[in-house]
Formats: C-alpha cells, structure tokens, sequence
C-alpha cells in the first residue's frame, strides 16, 4: 500500500473482502476454511501458534488474489475474537508501521524521518531506518496477537530471531545510533504489556537486561470490519517492568498435553495396572525451581521410573508441554481448572502429596483444540498477572 502524509485511515487492501470460517490448520501456512459454503485451502502469512485464535468455528476474513500463478489463492487476512478482527498478515504490520511513523502517530518518534525500509545491518535485515537529524534508529516491529483481560504478551512461541534481534539492537546503542522495538497489538482494549515469560524465559530476561539499552515502544490497533486502521484511535501501551522483574524467575507449574494413541493397560507403580482409554491426557505437576529442566526431563525416556508419570510417559508420548511460571504454588489450582472441564480422571495419579484425588485428567479430543482449555491457560498466564498487580 502507498501510504502519504496526513492520511486518516489506512486500508488494509483494495481487495473484496470474503468472509470464511476457520476449519482447521494443515501446517504453518495453510489452513483449511469454508467460503459459501465450499471447503477451500488459503495461505496463512502467519507462522505463530495462533492457539488462542484459530479455533474450529472462529470467523475469518480474507480476500482472493488476482495471480494465476499462486497455488493458493485465498489468504486470510483476519480472525474475528470477542466479535473484533485480529489482523493475521504479519508481513502487513509493517505497512500499518509505516503509516504510523509517515504520519506522525507513534507519540515518540515524531521528530524521526524513515529514511529507508528493510535495512541490512550486520547479518540481518531491520525493519526501518530512521533519523531525527541527530540521531540515527534502526526499528524493528513485532506483529503481537497474543491478549488477554488487558494484557498483550510476545511472543506466542519461542523465538531464538526475536532473542538474536534483541542483541543486534543493544549493540547499537553508541554515539549517534540507537536500536528499538515497535511492538503493534491488534487489540484496542489492551494497556499493557508483557514479554511472554511463561512460553520464551530466555526472550523475556532478555528483553529485561536490555530495557536501558533498546528503546521499546507499544501501541494498540483498533482494527473494524473493513480492515482500515482511524488514525483517532492509535493508542499507547504501558511496559510494567516491575511486574515483569518479579516473575522472571525459572519456576511455576506446567501441563504436559500427553496423545495416548491407543486402548491400553499400564502398570503405574504402586497404583498397579491402570486402564487407559485412546486419547488424550492433562497431567499437571510443578517445579518451585529449575522448571525448564524438570519440563526437559519428562521429554527424556527415564529408565528408572521415580514418579506416576515416568510410567505412564513410558508407553505414551508428549504432545505439548504448557508452562504457567511464578513464583506461587499453583499446582492444586490449575489442576482442580483442568479437572472442571476435562472428561474424566485417573483417581489418585500424581497426587500422593496433597489432598487432590488427580493430577491426571482424560479429554477424548486434543484440549488444545477448545477454547474452554486454551482460556484456562490465559486465565493462569495473563489474567492471573492483571489481577495479582491490579493492573
């Protein structure tokens, strides 16, 4: 999109906008969707994990291009959550970050000039390459989806280039040079702001460390049915790094998503040979220390099995491990969540330390699939954070 000076709206694209439903994600980049009624394959620019947007069901917007010779010619553009778009084209915000700085609407940067975009520097390519006259800034900008009860937090997935970035920037930061960070959230009714420590710790201490050195800026999008962005309603977003300070710690409890792909009996140490039905199971435990390393543990096959757990990890497989890190205790609680929506439990599994009756509980389909589930996981990661600090 061409973008001029003084511009009120910016337009996502000149193309019809069509109106689908999300079916589900075949890989990466293409999903499967219905038009009209139609099962269609479309091309999703976006490689995040998306577990809080793509749901079966969810209402997406794209549009069709005009090339022959792309092999698909769907791409979904948006996703509607509590009834908004969340833009999804992660290579468009930084058109939408363009129209920002070219129009004066980033509060901190309006003495800077873009003087050029997609600057190489080093061994990577920067966004914007910007100047004030005195001062040179090299931006990067970051497309974060991820929200929840008015925090936003990237990213939705471990990322060493996030991380890689982050250090590049820093190394700037002498005499007249400067490196920063434009995160965009597509959400109007977020006000702050977080690293997402609970799924990148590594990204998130290093965003910390490097808060004197990079220039962080946040500002949320009110996205409407169009896919046009008021100029009116651009709004910054607050960085509580005391917050964030507080909850760095390598600690917390985790869930590990475990695929049983077949009917059978297990032995499980002192509780004997336990029936297993096909599915899938949520086993909750915690680390007050080194969470990472007991998470990695549980990944390894372990000849001598210590806990219900190794036993039952013996003859299943892991399909996602799920850390929620603080510094309380919160294994009972997350389990007791868990337990309300889950369709059946182990009863005494994994929880000979406590008054629970499990710590193991049965889903007939993939939990990560329903958003009952996936906004359990907010509530923990996100919502829990806006209530403790009363953000």
């Amino acid at each position: 999109m061409n973008v001029t000076k003084n511009q009120s709206n910016f337009i996502l694209t000149q193309q019809k906008l069509i109106e689908g439903v999300f079916l589900k994600r075949l890989n990466r980049f293409v999903v499967e969707c219905l038009i009209d009624g139609k099962k269609q394959l479309a091309h999703l620019p976006n490689p995040g994990r998306l577990w809080e947007l793509l749901f079966k069901g969810s209402k997406i917007i794209l549009y069709k291009s005009n090339s022959k010779e792309r092999n698909l010619q769907y791409t979904v553009a948006a996703v509607y959550k509590n009834s908004k778009p969340v833009l999804l084209h992660t290579s468009e915000t930084n058109s939408v970050a363009n129209w920002l700085l070219q129009n004066q609407l980033i509060d901190e940067l309006k003495d800077f000039k873009v003087l050029s975009r997609e600057k190489t520097l080093n061994h990577s390519r920067i966004d914007f390459h910007l100047s004030d006259g005195k001062k040179e800034l090299f931006l990067e900008v970051k497309s974060c989806t991820l929200f929840h009860h008015k925090l936003a937090m990237f990213p939705d997935a471990i990322t060493e280039r996030g991380s890689k970035h982050l250090n590049e920037l820093a190394e700037l930061n002498s005499g007249d040079k400067i490196g920063g960070v434009l995160f965009l959230v597509h959400n109007k009714d977020v006000e702050y702001f977080l690293p997402e420590f609970h799924t990148d710790l590594k990204f998130a201490r290093n965003f910390y460390q490097l808060k004197d050195k990079i220039k962080f800026f946040v500002y949320s999008l009110d996205w409407n049915d169009s896919l046009s962005l008021d100029h009116t309603k651009i709004k910054k977003v607050k960085i509580p790094f005391d917050v964030l300070k507080n909850e760095l710690e390598d600690s917390g409890t985790y869930i590990l998503v475990i695929h049983n792909n077949q009917k059978q009996k297990i032995e499980i140490g002192n509780l004997g040979r336990v029936n297993f039905e096909k599915g899938y199971y949520c086993y909750i435990g915690s680390a007050m220390q080194n969470l990472t390393k007991r998470v990695d543990r549980h990944k390894r096959k372990i000849k001598n099995h210590h806990w219900h757990i190794d036993y039952l990890l013996d003859k299943t497989k892991i399909h996602k491990s799920i850390e929620i890190r603080s510094n309380e205790k919160l294994e009972c609680i997350v389990a007791n969540g868990v337990k309300k929506i889950s369709d059946g439990e182990i009863k005494n599994f994994g929880s000979s330390d406590c008054s629970c009756n499990s710590h193991l509980f049965f889903f007939k389909e993939n939990p990560l699939q329903r958003k009952d589930f996936i906004d359990l996981i907010l509530d923990f990661r996100m919502k829990r954070l806006v209530e403790k600090y009363n953000l």
